[in-house]
Protein backbone atom coordinates (compact mmCIF):
# COMPACT_ATOMS: atom_id res chain seq x y z
CA UNK A 1 0.00 0.00 0.00
CA UNK A 2 1.37 3.40 -0.87
CA UNK A 3 0.21 6.77 0.41
CA UNK A 4 0.79 9.83 -1.72
CA UNK A 5 1.03 13.28 -0.19
CA UNK A 6 1.08 15.44 -3.31
CA UNK A 7 0.60 15.29 -7.06
CA UNK A 8 -2.04 12.61 -7.63
CA UNK A 9 -5.80 12.89 -7.86
CA UNK A 10 -6.46 9.76 -5.81
CA UNK A 11 -4.24 10.61 -2.86
CA UNK A 12 -5.18 9.14 0.51
CA UNK A 13 -3.27 11.62 2.72
CA UNK A 14 -3.90 15.35 2.40
CA UNK A 15 -2.21 18.22 4.24
CA UNK A 16 -3.91 21.59 4.59
CA UNK A 17 -4.21 24.93 6.36
CA UNK A 18 -7.02 25.46 8.85
CA UNK A 19 -8.85 28.47 10.28
CA UNK A 20 -11.53 28.33 12.95
CA UNK A 21 -13.58 30.36 15.37
CA UNK A 22 -14.66 29.12 18.80
CA UNK A 23 -17.50 30.77 20.72
CA UNK A 24 -17.33 29.88 24.42
CA UNK A 25 -20.95 30.10 25.55
CA UNK A 26 -20.73 29.59 29.32
CA UNK A 27 -18.46 32.43 30.42
CA UNK A 28 -18.81 35.67 32.33
CA UNK A 29 -18.55 37.51 28.99
CA UNK A 30 -21.70 35.70 27.73
CA UNK A 31 -19.94 34.78 24.46
CA UNK A 32 -16.15 34.83 24.37
CA UNK A 33 -14.82 34.26 20.84
CA UNK A 34 -11.41 32.79 20.08
CA UNK A 35 -9.77 32.44 16.69
CA UNK A 36 -7.41 29.71 15.57
CA UNK A 37 -5.09 28.90 12.71
CA UNK A 38 -3.10 25.75 12.07
CA UNK A 39 -2.35 22.74 9.90
CA UNK A 40 -4.40 19.56 9.46
CA UNK A 41 -3.80 16.16 7.91
CA UNK A 42 -6.63 14.01 6.57
CA UNK A 43 -6.16 10.29 5.99
CA UNK A 44 -8.80 9.16 3.53
CA UNK A 45 -10.87 10.76 0.79
CA UNK A 46 -14.42 12.17 0.77
CA UNK A 47 -15.62 9.11 -1.21
CA UNK A 48 -14.49 6.69 1.54
CA UNK A 49 -16.53 5.74 4.63
CA UNK A 50 -14.00 6.91 7.25
CA UNK A 51 -11.49 9.75 7.46
CA UNK A 52 -8.98 10.25 10.26
CA UNK A 53 -8.07 13.90 10.82
CA UNK A 54 -5.35 15.30 13.06
CA UNK A 55 -3.53 18.56 13.34
CA UNK A 56 -1.97 21.36 15.30
CA UNK A 57 -3.52 24.78 15.78
CA UNK A 58 -2.92 27.90 17.79
CA UNK A 59 -6.02 29.47 19.34
CA UNK A 60 -6.13 33.05 20.62
CA UNK A 61 -8.89 34.77 22.60
CA UNK A 62 -10.07 36.07 25.98
CA UNK A 63 -11.12 32.63 27.26
CA UNK A 64 -8.27 30.43 25.93
CA UNK A 65 -4.98 31.00 24.15
CA UNK A 66 -2.43 28.33 23.25
CA UNK A 67 -1.73 25.23 21.20
CA UNK A 68 -4.28 22.48 20.59
CA UNK A 69 -3.99 19.05 18.93
CA UNK A 70 -7.30 17.71 17.58
CA UNK A 71 -7.63 14.04 16.60
CA UNK A 72 -10.96 13.23 14.95
CA UNK A 73 -12.63 10.30 13.20
CA UNK A 74 -15.24 11.30 10.62
CA UNK A 75 -17.87 8.95 9.20
CA UNK A 76 -19.01 10.01 5.72
CA UNK A 77 -22.73 9.30 5.88
CA UNK A 78 -23.60 10.89 2.54
CA UNK A 79 -20.81 10.39 0.05
CA UNK A 80 -20.32 11.02 -3.62
CA UNK A 81 -17.37 11.19 -5.97
CA UNK A 82 -16.64 14.84 -5.22
CA UNK A 83 -18.23 15.61 -1.84
CA UNK A 84 -19.41 14.04 1.40
CA UNK A 85 -21.39 14.98 4.49
CA UNK A 86 -20.02 13.59 7.72
CA UNK A 87 -20.45 13.22 11.47
CA UNK A 88 -17.30 13.07 13.53
CA UNK A 89 -15.99 12.79 17.02
CA UNK A 90 -12.70 12.71 18.83
CA UNK A 91 -10.55 14.47 21.35
CA UNK A 92 -8.77 17.81 21.32
CA UNK A 93 -5.65 17.87 23.49
CA UNK A 94 -4.23 21.19 24.58
CA UNK A 95 -1.48 22.54 26.74
CA UNK A 96 -3.07 25.69 28.15
CA UNK A 97 -2.48 25.98 31.91
CA UNK A 98 -4.07 23.08 33.80
CA UNK A 99 -6.59 22.30 31.06
CA UNK A 100 -5.76 19.09 29.14
CA UNK A 101 -8.45 18.97 26.48
CA UNK A 102 -11.92 17.57 25.90
CA UNK A 103 -14.12 15.50 23.62
CA UNK A 104 -15.25 17.16 20.43
CA UNK A 105 -18.21 16.41 18.12
CA UNK A 106 -18.63 17.81 14.62
CA UNK A 107 -20.75 17.79 11.51
CA UNK A 108 -19.45 18.94 8.16
CA UNK A 109 -19.06 18.87 4.40
CA UNK A 110 -15.86 17.71 2.72
CA UNK A 111 -14.57 18.05 -0.80
CA UNK A 112 -11.20 17.04 -2.21
CA UNK A 113 -9.61 20.40 -1.34
CA UNK A 114 -12.05 21.92 1.14
CA UNK A 115 -13.62 20.94 4.46
CA UNK A 116 -16.22 23.00 6.32
CA UNK A 117 -17.41 21.94 9.78
CA UNK A 118 -19.41 23.03 12.81
CA UNK A 119 -18.24 21.59 16.13
CA UNK A 120 -19.21 21.40 19.79
CA UNK A 121 -17.06 20.76 22.87
CA UNK A 122 -19.34 19.90 25.80
CA UNK A 123 -16.79 20.29 28.60
CA UNK A 124 -15.90 23.85 27.55
CA UNK A 125 -19.38 24.91 26.43
CA UNK A 126 -17.84 25.73 23.06
CA UNK A 127 -19.67 26.00 19.75
CA UNK A 128 -17.51 26.77 16.73
CA UNK A 129 -16.89 26.55 13.02
CA UNK A 130 -13.84 25.82 10.94
CA UNK A 131 -12.66 25.57 7.38
CA UNK A 132 -9.64 23.69 6.01
CA UNK A 133 -8.07 23.99 2.57
CA UNK A 134 -6.20 20.80 1.57
CA UNK A 135 -3.43 21.06 -1.02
Amino acid sequence: MSLSLFGQNGKNVSVGVDACMDAFLSTEYSIAPSFGIGVRTRVGRPDQWFNLVGGLRYIYGRRLSGFQIPIMLNVNLLKGKQTSAYLGGGYEFDFIGTYWGCTKFQIGLAWRHLDFRIFYKNYQGDLGAGVTYYF
